[in-house]
């Protein structure tokens, strides 16, 4: 009776293993090969930066022409040039490479408190409990979460701050989203300028709470206006400029809030 089971399980088994094999072949769907084929020329790093799930996603959405062959941003030029001639579209002209840029000069020993913050020791945290106990509301808290969310190492900590490499950004984004402050961006990589900071206090105000802040001076913006605009008492750099000369504005900068921008 047992025997009689198991041969008949076995059958069973067999026939359903049958009919499972014939549905499989039967509403197979073809994938298409240019997948496979620019998933190879993406660099694998699954950042999600392009907004897809991951490199064989925007593959996939590539092919269907979802994405533009420009929407690669951890490959930058390089591979932007590649998925063009793969995929038969003009090569683009005068795409440059993004990386990091923190928007903040105050070292630790630079940041004047108004207290002693003695919480969770991570940016999001200390930025919830009266600013960390700073004076400054906009600046670096200094705990590194951007830091701890680089896939790719090319953050460091020094002095309280973050320091970017340009040669291992990726420019992915994700320390732009992890900073409560918001004051990481993406700029092009080989503009050598940036406004390190972030405050949108008075001038007065600014003096009193950090001694690297931008107290909207305007020097800038004289020494160089197609660069530079004070908005809402912050200097705002158009970043699209990387062929001005600026280092007059950084020379006379009172503040020296207006930095060379390198790793």
């Amino acid at each position: 009776m047992i025997l009689t089971a198991i041969i008949v399980l076995g059958l069973m088994g067999f026939i359903f293993a049958g009919l499972l094999g014939y549905a499989a072949g039967y509403f197979k769907i073809e994938e298409d090969p240019r997948i496979a084929q620019a998933l190879a020329l993406l660099p694998g790093t699954n950042c999600g930066a392009c907004g897809s799930a991951g490199c064989r996603n925007f593959a996939e959405r590539l092919i269907k022409g979802e994405v533009p062959v420009t929407g690669c941003v951890s490959g930058g030029p390089d591979v932007a040039a590649a998925l063009a001639k793969f995929m038969g579209v003009e090569a683009l002209q005068g795409l440059c490479k993004m990386t990091a840029a923190v928007h903040c000069g105050a070292s630790e020993s630079q940041r004047r408190k108004k207290a002693n913050y003695s919480g969770v020791r991570t940016c999001a945290a200390a930025d919830l409990v009266d600013s960390g106990g700073l004076r400054c509301g906009y600046g670096c808290l200094g705990y590194g979460d951007c830091f701890l969310v680089c896939p790719f190492d090319a953050i460091r900590m020094k002095d309280g701050l973050p320091v970017i490499d340009h040669n291992k950004c990726t420019a992915c984004g994700k320390c732009v989203a992890a900073c409560p402050r918001q004051i990481i961006s993406l700029i092009p990589c080989d503009l050598g300028v940036l406004v390190a900071c972030s405050s949108h206090d008075t001038g007065a105000n600014t003096r009193k709470n950090c001694p690297v802040g931008c107290i909207a001076c305007k020097i800038c913006e004289r020494e160089a206006p197609n660069v530079f605009k004070v908005v809402d008492n912050l200097a705002v750099m158009d970043y699209s400029k990387t062929d001005i000369d600026c280092s007059a504005a950084i020379e006379k900068c009172p503040t020296k809030c207006i930095v060379i921008n390198k790793s």
